[in-house]
C-alpha cells in the first residue's frame, strides 16, 4: 500500500526513546493528526529535519491504528527565524497551541492551515508587532470555529448606529441605550470596533498587513482577554512565558 500525502504543518514535535520522534501535524486533508517518525532523531535520517516544530511542507503518511506513520516529506518552509529568536519561538508555539487546540482529526482543516500559515509568516517577517499578530489570529480562528461576535448590530435591539460597548458573554456590540441593562457591558471605541470588523471580515492576503495605535493594542488586549476568559477554560504552555513578559 502506498502512502497518503497530506500538506501540513508541524504543530508540536517530541522524542520518543533514542531514535524515534512523534509530532503532531495540522493537515489541509486529515484536520489534525498524531505521527510516528521511525528513526527520525538520528543525525543522517532525512526526516529530522522534516519533523520540526513549524515546519510546513508535504508529508507522507501511512494509517496506523490509533495514530500515523511518516515515512516521507518534501518541506516547504522551515520557519527558521521563529526558531532563532525566543520572543517569535513563544508567540509561534502559543499560536500552534491554539490550532492544536480548535482542531480534531478526520475534518478538513483548510482554513485553519492557511490562517496559521499567514500568521507564522507574519511573525517571522516582522510584519507588524507580536502581540497584534497573536490577537489577530485568535479572533479568526473564533471566526472559523463560529465563536466569532456581532460587532454590526446591537445584540439587544438591532440598532447599527451608536454601538459604544460590549458584552463578552452575549458575544456582541451595544448600544449606548441598551448598554445599561447589560451586566458585563464594557465601553469600546469606535477604532476598537472598525479593527475588530476589520480582522473578521477581511481577506486572508491582507489579514496581518496592517498595524493600529498603541492605544487601540492595548485596548484590543483587554478585549481578547475578556473575551477568551468566558470562552476559553484551558491555559497553555506558551502563554506562562508570553504572559511574563507582556502581562496579559
Amino acid at each position: 500500500m502506498a502512502p497518503e500525502k497530506v500538506t501540513g504543518l508541524v504543530l508540536s514535535s517530541g522524542n520518543i526513546g533514542e531514535t524515534d520522534r512523534r509530532i503532531v501535524l495540522l493537515t489541509r486533508e486529515k484536520g489534525k493528526i498524531s505521527a510516528f517518525a521511525r528513526g527520525a532523531v538520528k543525525p543522517k535520517n532525512p526526516l529530522v529535519t522534516a519533523t520540526q516544530v513549524f515546519t510546513f511542507g508535504e508529508f507522507f503518511v501511512y494509517t496506523g491504528r490509533d495514530s500515523y506513520t511518516v515515512t516521507g516529506a518534501e518541506v516547504k518552509n522551515h520557519f527558521y527565524g521563529l526558531i532563532k529568536e525566543l520572543d517569535k519561538y513563544y508567540y509561534a508555539s502559543y499560536l500552534c497551541e491554539i490550532a492544536d487546540y480548535y482542531t480534531r482529526e478526520n475534518l478538513n482543516a483548510k482554513n485553519e492551515l492557511l490562517l496559521l500559515y499567514q500568521a507564522l509568516r507574519a511573525l517571522e517577517k516582522n510584519i507588524i508587532e507580536n502581540e497584534l499578530v497573536r490577537y489577530i489570529y485568535e479572533w479568526r480562528m473564533f471566526l472559523i470555529g463560529g465563536e466569532y461576535p456581532e460587532v454590526t448590530k446591537c445584540i439587544v435591539c438591532g440598532e447599527s448606529e451608536n454601538l459604544t460597548h460590549f458584552s463578552v458573554k452575549r458575544h456582541g456590540c451595544l448600544c449606548g441605550r441598551c448598554a445599561c441593562s447589560v451586566s458585563d457591558a464594557v465601553s469600546v471605541s469606535g477604532g476598537m470596533l472598525y479593527t475588530l470588523r476589520y480582522i473578521l471580515s477581511a481577506g486572508l492576503p491582507s489579514l496581518f498587513a496592517f498595524t493600529v495605535k498603541e492605544d487601540i493594542l492595548a485596548e484590543f488586549k483587554k478585549l481578547t482577554k475578556l473575551y477568551i476568559s468566558v470562552d476559553r477554560n484551558v491555559k497553555f504552555n506558551s502563554e506562562i512565558f508570553i504572559d511574563g513578559e507582556f502581562g496579559l
